[in-house]
C-alpha cells in the first residue's frame, strides 16, 4: 500500500559526528599517554639522558662501574649539552655542577659526546667541570662491534 503524493527517499547521508567524537577522544588519550611511556622508558639508575641520541665513538677498552656517584652529561651532535634530561647551556651545566659538587665532592663526571662532535665542545665539558672542582672525569664510549 503506497500512499499516494509522499515519495520514500532513503536517507544516504552519514552522521560523522560520533565518529569525530571518538577519534579526537583517542587523539587526546595518546597525547596523554606517549609522554608517560617515554619517561617510563628510561632506566632510573642508568642514563640520565635518555631520548637523545648520542652516536658514542667506539672503543676496545673497559667500562666504568656504575653507581650513585656519577653525573652524566651528554654533548649531542649539534653540540647541545644535556644534564638529567635537559639542555642546559654552560652557565646552567656550571651551577648543577657545583650542587653535585656540594652534595658529593667525589663525584664521577661521565661525558657522552656524540663521536661527530668537535673536540673543543668536549674540552670545554671536562674545563667546566674543572672549574667547579669535580676533577674525575671519564669519557664514555661504545665497545668496538658493539651496534
Amino acid at each position: 500500500m503506497k500512499l499516494a503524493g509522499r515519495r520514500s527517499r532513503v536517507m544516504a547521508e552519514i552522521n560523522i559526528t560520533p565518529f569525530t567524537d571518538v577519534v579526537l577522544v583517542l587523539l587526546i588519550i595518546f597525547m596523554i599517554t606517549t609522554p608517560l611511556l617515554m619517561q617510563s622508558e628510561r632506566d632510573p639508575g642508568q642514563n640520565d639522558n635518555a631520548g637523545f641520541d648520542v652516536q658514542l665513538p667506539q672503543a676496545k677498552g673497559g667500562g666504568i662501574a656504575g653507581g650513585a656517584n656519577q653525573v652524566v652529561v651528554a654533548i649531542l651532535q649539534d653540540g647541545r649539552m644535556v644534564l638529567k634530561g635537559e639542555v642546559v647551556s654552560e652557565e646552567d651545566l656550571r651551577s648543577a655542577l657545583e650542587r653535585i659538587k656540594a652534595q658529593n665532592p667525589q663525584a664521577l663526571v661521565i661525558i657522552q659526546a656524540d663521536r661527530m662532535v668537535n673536540h673543543w665542545r668536549v674540552v670545554r665539558a671536562m674545563d667546566i667541570s674543572a672549574e667547579v672542582g669535580l676533577r674525575r672525569l671519564a669519557i664514555a664510549t661504545q665497545e668496538d662491534g658493539a651496534p
